[in-house]
């Protein structure tokens, strides 16, 4: 079974070296696109969002706030670092029937980087779907859950922040869902005939059972002040 080399990990997360550009060559989104136009910065709401992986048990979730004004592709690198994953695969939102990407050559879906959350006039209990990776299909649900008043200039409580959420996302390249069953069933088993294998490419730290708000939460401050989200 081939997989990718291991990358260095700290606790339950990963922080990509290029933050401030997608890896894949063709895709280059500045800062400056992503950011919401000072028109949008008017809609003052933070929006929770719970975001759980489908088609894995036991359950994978995050519960994460962002401002409303976020654009979808600022969501997607909000998921990228509260999952863990490395943001050199494509992706994808869809939300009523409609499909948005980042803008690049082949995307057939519209421009996540010209659609913000307040333009999706969401309310809760709203659910759509973002798919990170066409090849190991990571679906995650994502579901409304509140709005909530953007923090006063003085209140040092400002989005977006992690919440809440359960275990360790899969490795980048872990196979998907099935995959994944597999990592773990390997794990589990000594004398499974993959699991020196699996040992071997995974960090020696990583531990499937293990949510680490605090670091996860950290990282998405640290790439939120660096520009990266």
């Amino acid at each position: 079974m081939q997989r990718a080399a291991a990358l260095p990990l700290h606790g339950s997360y990963l922080i990509p070296l290029q933050l401030k550009l997608d890896v894949r060559p063709h895709i280059m989104i500045s800062r400056a696109r992503t950011r919401p136009s000072m028109k949008r910065r008017g809609a003052a709401r933070q929006v929770v969002l719970h975001v759980a992986l489908l088609d894995i048990a036991p359950l994978i979730w995050r519960r994460v706030r962002v401002p409303e004004t976020f654009s979808l592709h600022q969501l997607h690198r909000t998921f990228q670092v509260i999952f863990s994953w490395l943001d050199y695969h494509l992706y994808s939102f869809d939300i009523r029937n409609q499909s948005f990407e980042a803008p690049h050559e082949e995307a057939t879906g519209e421009d996540a980087t010209a659609v913000s959350l307040v333009d999706l006039k969401l309310q809760i209990r709203d659910r759509f779907t973002y798919t990170y990776d066409f090849g190991d299909d990571w679906r995650h649900e994502v579901r409304v859950e509140e709005f909530l008043p953007m923090p006063g200039p003085s209140d040092p409580d400002w989005s977006p922040r992690l919440l809440a959420g359960a275990r360790a996302a899969p490795p980048e390249d872990a196979g998907g869902p099935f995959g994944y069953a597999t990592m773990l069933e390997a794990l589990a088993q000594p004398d499974h005939p993959e699991h020196e294998e699996f040992r071997a490419w995974l960090p020696p730290d990583y531990d499937p059972a293990v949510f680490d708000r605090w670091a996860l939460d950290h990282a998405l401050s640290l790439a939120t002040a660096w520009g990266a989200v």
